[in-house]
């Protein structure tokens, strides 16, 4: 038994195919007091070959690759006199490398014609069931460290040795994250410290000072190699405990350096996407300008005071982006309108009227197959409704009317109640403001009514004499959530 445990011990040092057999073969002998330790495999195409056998004797390896072929035939531990060339007691294993059929024989031989006690074959046997368990090991070991090599990641374990962060391990894979040797990492970890940008440098060494077991860290880095060259990392690893209760980081660096190179592209390609979209809208409202200066400026006012309303709600600079440029062609419908209808001096005979009626619908007809990144046709169709149904042209009510239509609603009766229209002056902001108070969540929102008088009556709001194309087409700042 005490063979039995030093075994294991020496087993438990052998990481590697390097120099495998030769070791067991010792092992054998000085363990177990075999005179004679070999070890066989079935080649592909028939026969048998020893591996290694001591002591090395022609005669031996011969007897020894005869005497196995029983034993791969049928997978059995098998007992038997060899003369090799005195007499020996010999015991054949069977070991079948993870757990598989037959893959290797050992035979250890004894001087001598006596039969091997029962003893001596159970402690063999134990030592078969030990060298499976190794070359299991190795065998898993090898596909990792193969896997690990051909993977375009470095794989890494870091070690915290006396204040400083050493690679115990990095994989074949630093080739294709770093396009150096992972050699280079292991004796000298400043290849990659050294790289990275002072605000990652920074970042990265305070993720690895708080390490502990399961804590995770998932940031990406910007790294010039040794070649000059710039990489866009992503470091994901997890802290652990490694050998003498040391901290280690379990982790990998993946090169993200086209992936951040399209993503680039992809937000360059939407901006341009976005210049062209507003670009159409803007020569839309240019249109409309030529042909009714009146209409394009009423647009162009309602277009800023509805982006004020939807910051003062509180709403994304996106949406209050796609509000802005939405009524600022809010009323491209009335295009179908003769312009002296629109320009009539006097108060308009009903099938007029019912024509002007129109714009909303014609509208969303014009606009509804652009694909806009905002619902622009429903609320270009929507900007009459009213809450209490009495709006039109599809008499919805309450919440069937989206927010950004409600804005605009608010925006569109102020400014055409305080400003002129051909059929009569401007009746002032304050009559404008008393309107949607006096209907305030009957016809319009109360929310957007109460930031509109807020806009008016405390934070000064006053209509542009004019305003900007290039104004009224900008984003708004990002940090920003209204304007004035």
């Amino acid at each position: 038994m005490d063979a039995v445990v030093r075994t294991a011990q020496y087993l438990a040092g052998i990481v590697s195919y390097e120099g495998l057999w030769p070791q067991l073969a010792r092992l054998v002998r000085n363990f177990f007091g075999a005179d004679v330790a070999a070890f066989v495999a079935r080649e592909a195409e028939g026969g048998e070959r020893c591996l290694h056998c001591e002591p090395d004797c022609p005669m031996l390896v011969a007897a020894c690759a005869e005497a196995s072929g029983l034993v791969f035939e049928s997978g059995f531990l098998a007992t038997e006199a060899v003369r090799i060339p005195d007499p020996h007691e010999a015991i054949l294993l069977p070991i079948g490398r993870e757990r598989q059929r037959t893959a290797y024989v050992l035979i250890a031989a004894h001087r001598g014609a006596m039969e091997l006690s029962r003893d001596t074959l159970d402690l063999y046997l134990a030592l078969a069931g030990l060298i499976e368990t190794t070359l299991d090991r190795i065998a898993s070991q090898h596909r990792f460290l193969s896997m690990a090599d051909n993977v375009p990641e470095l794989l890494f374990q870091l070690v915290e040795h006396d204040g400083t962060w050493m690679f115990g391990y990095a994989s074949g894979g630093a080739r294709a994250a770093l396009g150096v040797e992972a050699q280079a990492l292991i004796a000298d970890p400043a290849v990659l410290f050294a790289g990275v940008d002072e605000v990652g440098h920074k970042r990265l060494l305070e993720a690895l000072q708080v390490c502990a077991t399961g804590r995770r860290v998932h940031f990406p880095l910007c790294w010039r190699g040794p070649d000059g060259g710039l990489r866009h990392l992503l470091l994901d690893a997890v802290g652990a405990t490694g050998e003498l209760g040391r901290p280690v980081w379990d982790g990998a660096l993946r090169d993200i350096s086209e992936q951040v190179r399209l993503e680039e592209e992809s937000r360059r390609n939407l901006l341009r996407l976005n210049k062209s979209m507003e670009d159409a809208i803007q020569a839309i409202a240019t249109t409309i300008e030529k042909r009714d200066p009146y209409t394009a400026g009423h647009q162009r006012r309602v277009a800023d005071l509805a982006a004020h309303l939807a910051a003062a709600l509180g709403m994304p600079d996106e949406q209050v982006h796609g509000i802005r440029l939405t009524a600022a062609i809010h009323d491209i419908g009335k295009i179908h309108v003769p312009a002296e209808i629109l320009s009539y001096p006097g108060p308009l005979p009903e099938i007029e009227f019912a024509l002007i009626r129109t714009h909303p619908e014609v509208g969303y007809q014009i606009l509804r197959s652009v694909d806009f990144p905002w619902p622009v046709a429903e609320m270009v169709l929507q900007h009459h409704e009213h809450l209490d149904g009495s709006g039109y042209p599809r008499g919805l009510r309450g919440d069937e009317i989206m927010l950004g239509a409600r804005i605009i609603t608010v925006a569109d009766v102020v400014e055409a109640i305080a400003l002129y229209r051909p059929y009569r002056p401007g009746l002032g902001v304050d009559t404008a403001l008393a309107e949607i108070e006096q209907n305030r969540g009957a016809r319009y929102d109360a929310r957007v009514v109460d930031a509109c008088l807020d806009l008016f009556r405390r934070q000064g709001y006053r209509f542009p004499e004019t305003v900007d194309p290039g104004r009224l087409f900008a984003r708004p700042a990002a940090h920003r959530k209204q304007e004035g």
